[in-house]
């Protein structure tokens, strides 16, 4: 069990606002209507149980068109309140004209200085003038690009971010992978692999349980490890994606099995992946 951690994937609701119909839309389709409920600071802090966090990387979930700034003001503001060291990824709508996109990511970045990148889920291929826009403008002011990708992408992806060979970049959910299955292991392994020899991007671990639907060691073994061995440990940032992984389990279950199966590293290398790597990646104090 690591003495500190940074969860670098997390997010919280307050469902008054109207801004995550997607969410609500996940819940439903997957028959676990509790999934769409409010989960603040005090929540996270009981799923957590003992488990160290002391810093956060909120990532902004919202579907509803524009409303991350709402969120981020909103957010923001509650990590203030609790005295959180909570560090910020946006997202923005992709879809909107070269100037409307560039004064959303600029007034994101005025909200908090602790505003700390972009995460777009949906409508940004990876050859796109939206998807250069938005990689110019995070490079210009060393922001971290977190992608989201499937294996499919991955190809398309290593292209244009290799335009930037100086921005942060890490690969969100484990490289997404998109079933259990041998011909999907099989991709993913390849899109990994893939990502680590031709970009200096970091690997978020994370996001699994929304593949496997199963948080227990025998289930996630197969992906953290090959993701240990295709990155290190020096390129390894661990997140929770709680709540969205209680679809597949509580998050004591999610914490005992990352300590079963690297539990034997080095204590050094367990706080690379439990707290080093995010610290530096996400600009953090130490």
């Amino acid at each position: 069990m690591p003495d500190h951690v940074v969860d670098a994937h997390v997010h919280l609701w307050d469902l008054n606002h109207p801004w995550y119909p997607g969410l609500q839309a996940m819940a439903e389709s997957l028959g676990q209507p509790e999934l769409y409920s409010d989960f603040g600071l005090d929540d996270y802090s009981k799923a957590a149980g003992s488990f160290p966090v002391e810093k956060f990387v909120h990532v902004s979930a919202v579907t509803a068109p524009r409303t991350y700034l709402d969120e981020l003001r909103w957010v923001s503001t509650v990590a203030s309140d609790h005295d959180v060291d909570m560090h910020f990824i946006g997202t923005v709508d992709p879809t909107l004209p070269e100037a409307e996109l560039l004064a959303d990511l600029d007034a994101q970045l005025a909200v908090t200085p602790h505003f700390r990148g972009i995460r777009v889920l949906y409508d940004l291929p990876p050859e796109s003038s939206s998807a250069r826009t938005i990689l110019h403008w995070l490079d210009d002011h060393e922001l971290v690009f977190d992608l989201v990708t499937h294996p499919d992408t991955m190809d398309d992806w290593l292209r244009t971010i290799g335009e930037y060979p100086d921005l942060e970049v890490v690969l969100e959910h484990t490289g997404w992978p998109t079933g259990v299955d041998d011909d999907a292991r099989t991709a993913w392994r390849r899109a990994i692999a893939d990502c680590a020899q031709r970009s200096r991007a970091s690997c978020k671990v994370s996001g699994l349980g929304m593949t496997t639907v199963d948080l227990s060691a025998s289930a996630l073994r197969p992906w953290v490890e090959p993701a240990v061995d295709a990155f290190g440990w020096d390129r390894v940032i661990f997140g929770s994606n709680i709540p969205i992984e209680h679809m597949a389990g509580r998050y004591a279950e999610l914490v005992e099995s990352l300590d079963s199966i690297i539990g034997a590293a080095t204590p050094d290398e367990q706080d690379c992946f439990y707290r080093r790597n995010a610290v530096r990646v996400y600009g953090f104090e130490e």
